[in-house]
């Protein structure tokens, strides 16, 4: 599943190229954990992963290109000085997909024309719709 190598410099990668997946149990976990190691210079314990997908998981997402976990967020939602708050915790994107349009879009709603990378929409669109007032 990861051997696809990465997207050249310069290439052009088409949205629908691009699979977007909700966290879905513990074969995900060496894979965010992967991409945070090499892209994000904090080190964190696995505890750190544990606590946020097992507690929200349907916050976290991953993105798929040709097979390649490519990225990921992680998010977390609860109280917040007297406020219902989400939180976006990590965000990673491997550096060749980075500036390629990958999820950049106009999205509906109260979102409506806000750029925003596929995978926060997602998240956030969760957080919405499960109550926060914040994010």
């Amino acid at each position: 599943m990861e051997t696809t190598p990465p997207a050249p410099e310069g290439s052009i990668i088409n949205e629908s190229e691009i699979e977007y997946v909700s966290y879905s149990g513990e074969h995900h976990l060496p894979l965010i954990m992967r991409l945070v190691d090499e892209e994000l210079s904090e080190p964190y314990s696995i505890f750190t992963y544990r606590y946020f997908v097992y507690l929200w998981p349907n916050l976290s997402f991953l993105a798929f290109h040709n097979g390649k976990c490519i990225g990921t967020v992680i998010s977390k939602m609860g109280e917040h000085r007297n406020t219902f708050r989400g939180y976006i915790a990590m965000l990673v994107v491997l550096k060749p997909y980075r500036h390629k349009g990958i999820g950049s879009k106009c999205v509906g709603d109260i979102w409506s024309c806000v750029a925003a990378t596929e995978l926060v929409t997602r998240s956030i669109k969760v957080m919405m719709e499960s109550g926060c007032e914040e994010v």
